[in-house]
């Protein structure tokens, strides 16, 4: 496949996506969404990630501690 061949197929593969997303409900907020998550995942992944480590610390108390550890090998 040579170069022209190569722009030309994946030009097609993206009129498909976004005809795709276009057609989808609510894509305008899907595709705001997701290219900033693309951006800055950690904004929301970390926050979430010590939400529910207290979650789940409160639940659980100790055992959650030495489940961590399990996890890692550690206990």
């Amino acid at each position: 496949m040579n170069e022209h061949e190569f722009i030309k197929t994946l030009k097609e593969r993206a009129n498909e996506q976004e005809k795709l997303i276009k057609s989808m409900p609510f894509s305008k907020v899907f595709t705001s969404v997701s290219f900033w998550l693309g951006n800055h995942p950690w904004r929301i992944l970390i926050p979430f990630a010590l939400i529910l480590t207290v979650i789940f610390h409160e639940i659980l108390g100790k055992r959650y501690d030495e489940f961590i550890l399990k996890i890692f090998g550690k206990l």
